[in-house]
């Protein structure tokens, strides 16, 4: 039985919460795992000469009380804390290590508008010690298909860890959820063929769930998620280290632009 601990962000700022209702489609699966959850609700001291950010944030006691109710009624396991804070990565990576969390959940962006991966959000995926879920208004309950993309071209011992680590979590998530799995692997000429049939050896999927296409990686896997219809994608951070690191890191980055549903980032 696997257990894993969440670290689901919120935004008192935003009216809609889709960390939260992440959450709460989790705990409704009811299923064998066991589950604990940390809920840490804030937000960063912004520049006040930026239009978005809000200038004075006021919720009360009923608000709260109303934010968590469906949690108390499902009888969620949760632990709660506050925070304002001007670093919103080390504050967020903090508390997801004293509460020893394998997993941080957060909103992508509000619901009223997609603005894009701000950069302290893409700072805290690529430099997170854990799974990094990043809930986005395209993805609505329930989750019926779900895109693991890899990288099986590199391999040295970390990517083949890494493209284990993606296929394993997106296996337990399938199961999960009862959904559907597919694979995608891109590649940028025939030389860099990808083997599909190692593909399926290390997922145990069948031909049809496992998808090659030539491209950008950015560009193959959001038309495959497009394809699929695919209500999540899984994607692995570049164990590289140093400036390789960074520019390789940046294709995850360009996949979460392109794409408006949930995204998994394994590291």
């Amino acid at each position: 039985m696997e257990k894993r601990k969440y670290l689901v962000v919120v935004d008192p700022s935003h009216d809609r919460h889709l960390a939260l209702e992440r959450m709460l489609e989790i705990v409704r699966q009811q299923k064998k795992w066991e589950l604990e959850f940390h809920l840490i609700m804030g937000f960063e001291i912004g520049d006040k000469t930026d239009p978005d950010t809000p200038m004075e944030v006021v919720r009360n006691s009923d608000w709260f009380g109303e934010l968590l109710r469906p949690l108390d009624e499902l009888g969620v396991k949760y632990t709660t804390e506050y925070f304002w804070t001007s670093d919103w990565r080390k504050s967020i990576t903090g508390a997801a290590a004293r509460y020893n969390c394998d997993t941080i959940m957060l909103c992508e962006a509000s619901a009223e508008h997609k603005k894009g991966i701000r950069d302290s959000k893409w700072d805290l995926v690529r430099h997170s010690s854990c799974d990094v879920v990043i809930a986005d208004v395209g993805t609505t309950a329930p989750f019926k298909v779900i895109l693991a993309a890899v990288n099986t071209q590199q391999q040295d011992e970390a990517h083949v860890a890494l493209a284990e680590k993606v296929l394993e979590r997106g296996l337990f998530l399938a199961e999960y959820f009862e959904a559907e799995l597919h694979v995608v692997n891109a590649y940028k000429d025939s030389e860099n063929f990808p083997d599909r049939s190692l593909i399926r050896r290390m997922s145990g999927l069948p031909r049809e769930n496992v998808h090659r296409d030539m491209g950008k990686p950015d560009e193959v896997i959001a038309l495959c998620a497009a394809k699929v219809k695919a209500d999540m994608v899984i994607l692995g951070i570049s164990p590289r280290k140093g400036l390789s690191a960074t520019f390789s890191s940046h294709t995850v980055e360009k996949v979460m632009e392109r794409i408006d549903i949930d995204v998994v980032a394994i590291s």
